[in-house]
């Protein structure tokens, strides 16, 4: 398979005014999905220590299990509703539970949330998706390679998608669910993908709160400015090489595809 040439894109006819009609709610869930998580993520992040606070309280009198069931539940929900990033979350995970177990309440919580937001991209966008998709062979082309082409080759794209960041949770949910993406291959493809990165952020937080720092202002106060901003960045390079490879094996194995354009661009 070539690389679509722009005589290729040029070729795809453009949306009709019933079409335009039809995706006007999908737009406007898209617009809310992909500012709604970064506003109320760093909001989360502002007040983590509050966050943090509570649920100590929760392991004190139920223990660790119900508090990480709590807290996966809630990430669940959240981030299956376009409400939470998942990167927020995670860090709020690795700094209340430390690096392993903020990380499978974390997976538990992403592996919910894309139940919930591939479930609920199918019920928005119903048939009229799907309809759009099958009166155009080149899209469908590219539909066919990323859903059609074998469980585990379906698998392995998802993960390939789901790795980088430029690849928005909320948004690749309504992008997985509306082109009718297999609920296994998503539910597995999710797994693999969101891995790497929940743990790197887990991980980045726990150290961040293991000398007993309240907040990410404290963190800031005990640790230094450049010590913090050094780790910061490590955090992001190691985060932007994952993604570099995931989407330079997303093309080779999609030639034409990436994580952006599967799934409406970066967060």
């Amino acid at each position: 398979m070539t690389k679509p040439s722009t005589s290729d894109h040029a070729a795809i006819a453009e949306l009709s005014s019933g079409e335009k009609r039809d995706l006007l709610g999908l737009g406007a869930l898209a617009a809310a999905w992909a500012l709604v998580p970064a506003g109320l993520g760093f909001l989360l992040l502002a007040r983590i220590g509050w966050v943090a606070e509570v649920y100590t309280g929760i392991i004190d009198e139920q223990g660790l299990v119900i508090a990480i069931a709590i807290y996966a539940l809630i990430f669940g929900v959240t981030a299956g509703l376009g409400l939470l990033p998942t990167y927020a979350q995670a860090i709020l995970g690795g700094w209340i539970f430390g690096t392993v177990f903020g990380t499978v309440g974390a997976m538990m919580g992403i592996l919910l949330g894309a139940l919930l937001g591939h479930g609920l991209a199918r019920l928005i966008s119903g048939n009229r998706v799907e309809a759009i998709i099958e009166r155009r062979p080149k899209v469908l082309a590219v539909r066919n390679a990323l859903v059609d082409a074998g469980l585990m080759r379906s698998i392995g794209i998802v993960a390939l998608l789901r790795v980088s960041p430029n690849s928005p949770f909320a948004l690749s949910n309504l992008a997985l669910g509306g082109s009718r993406t297999p609920l296994i291959a998503m539910f597995f493809g999710t797994a693999f993908g969101m891995l790497p990165r929940t743990a790197l952020a887990a991980g980045f937080a726990a150290a961040a709160a293991a000398d007993g720092s309240k907040d990410l202002v404290d963190v800031v106060r005990q640790k230094g400015l450049p010590l913090t901003l050094v780790g910061i960045l490590t955090l992001l390079i190691t985060v932007a090489v994952i993604a570099a490879v995931g989407n330079a094996a997303l093309k080779r194995v999609v030639p034409g595809v990436d994580s952006d354009q599967a799934s409406g661009g970066p967060s």
